[in-house]
């Protein structure tokens, strides 16, 4: 069955217990326990790392079962990480422009990873941006914070999806933002509750002063928009005078023959959409490199906000020689195997979940969005999951008004195929203890 279609704080943490409003409970490595409320900062949440057999717990907790399957965060498969060839890569760049690391890096970032992305919008989009455009950034996350900042003060509303990205959520909600979460479906945000949410703003005095959007498999939902929405998108945001970010960091994630429509900065009529994307998401997060394009204007603003002394040349070179090389083999082959992971999800969650359960099937990226009985018990779902050794995300965690829904989100790049059909399984055990009807027949 397949049905339309957030701040969690950093990768690789445990959902232990939902209590109350914003108060995700989390453990990591030092078995602190945090509030989500609390853990405005990913760098403030501990991390979990895949060597761990066992999630680190209090040892005098009973009944934790092992790990089975992290679905939690979007990381590749680590064998497709190209050791070998960043090694070389590292080697050949280093030779040649070693010495310049005693050098600050350009406020904008390493030039020859600001004309790389240029080529790869060009070779991908078939238009041709600037590379003064391009500043680089710590991920997208560090681009994204700064846009916040830049755009807006404590207080003032900002549009996201309905369901949207918990990183950028976590970012909003840290500068004391209002976030107007709007309606999207199958095919992602939906044109006309866009302009009613608009209009509705200004008509109150509380102008949206950005949009904030994923149009090429939307995270969590894996939606695509179409041609036809990205244009009423890029009209609406023109037409009320109000600035658009779109976030296309998983474009390059596709697993069918057919593309994904064009990015909306390619569209004609789009020199002011603001355009973010990352390295990291076809290399791994640990790259930490992605970037964004915006106005002369706009761009001036961050880089006086931008106070890090510059992104780092050592990580900008490696992955800029080894992307100019290889680029283009590397993402295909991560894509395969991306797909193959899909597969392996969806029949598993068919065999053992076909008749509780809803799913989109993602064409690209790296999540599927579940949907869950309406009746489901959340803080029984996440106590049985822990349990049964399986991590993942919750559907508040993505949701803009921070609400408990009846939905999870599924990460699939970085388990194994084994790992994947015996999470999936554990995970329906845990989904049908959290429905009452279910487990009272049980």
């Amino acid at each position: 069955m397949t049905l339309p279609v957030d701040f969690l704080g950093r990768d690789r943490v445990r959902v232990l217990e939902q209590r109350g409003h914003g108060s995700t409970v989390l453990v990591g490595r030092s078995a602190v326990v945090w509030r989500l409320a609390d853990a405005d900062r990913h760098d403030r949440l501990p991390a979990v790392s895949r060597q761990s057999t066992m999630w680190p717990v209090d040892h005098e907790k009973k009944g934790v079962a092992m790990t089975v399957c992290d679905f939690s965060s979007g990381r590749p498969d680590p064998a497709t990480f190209p050791v070998g060839d960043l090694v070389a890569a590292a080697s050949r760049r280093l030779t040649a422009e070693g010495p310049d690391l005693v050098l600050y890096p350009d406020p904008q970032g390493y030039p020859a990873l600001r004309r790389l992305a240029v080529e790869r919008f060009r070779q991908r989009e078939g238009v041709d941006l600037d590379p003064d455009s391009f500043l680089l950034g710590t991920g997208s996350t560090q681009p994204l914070a700064l846009l916040a900042e830049a755009l807006t003060e404590p207080g003032d509303v900002v549009i996201t999806e309905e369901f949207s990205y918990t990183g950028t959520l976590g970012i909003l909600r840290r500068f004391g933002l209002t976030i107007e979460g709007v309606k999207i479906d199958e095919e992602g945000l939906c044109p006309e509750a866009l302009d009613r949410a608009l209009e509705t703003l200004a008509m109150a005095g509380t102008p949206a002063r950005f949009i904030y959007a994923i149009p090429t498999y939307q995270n969590p939902t894996g939606a695509i928009l179409s041609l036809e929405r990205r244009r009423a998108i890029l009209e609406l945001s023109r037409r009320h005078d109000v600035p658009l970010i779109e976030d296309n960091c998983y474009a390059d994630l596709h697993f069918e023959s057919e593309k994904p429509p064009a990015s909306i900065r390619a569209l004609p009529g789009a020199d002011e959409v603001i355009y973010v994307a990352s390295w990291s998401k076809i290399l791994g997060p640990g790259a930490r490199l992605g970037y964004v394009s915006a106005g002369p204007e706009l761009l001036e603003r961050l880089l006086d906000l931008k106070r890090d002394a510059g992104t780092s040349n050592l990580a900008a070179m490696i992955v800029a020689e080894y992307m100019e090389h290889h680029r283009e083999s590397h993402t295909a082959v991560l894509c395969d195997v991306l797909r193959r992971k899909r597969d392996v999800l969806v029949a598993a969650l068919g065999e053992e979940l076909g008749d509780l359960c809803g799913w989109t099937v993602p064409l690209g990226g790296m999540f599927l969005w579940v949907r869950l009985p309406d009746e489901i018990d959340n803080a029984v779902l996440a106590k049985s999951a822990e349990q049964e050794g399986v991590l993942y995300h919750p559907g508040r965690n993505f949701h803009s008004g921070d609400r408990d829904i009846p939905y999870l989100r599924l990460a699939f790049g970085y388990p194994s195929d084994e790992e994947i059909v015996t999470g999936v399984r554990h995970l329906a055990r845990a989904i049908r203890t959290a429905v009452p009807t279910v487990a009272g027949n049980a």
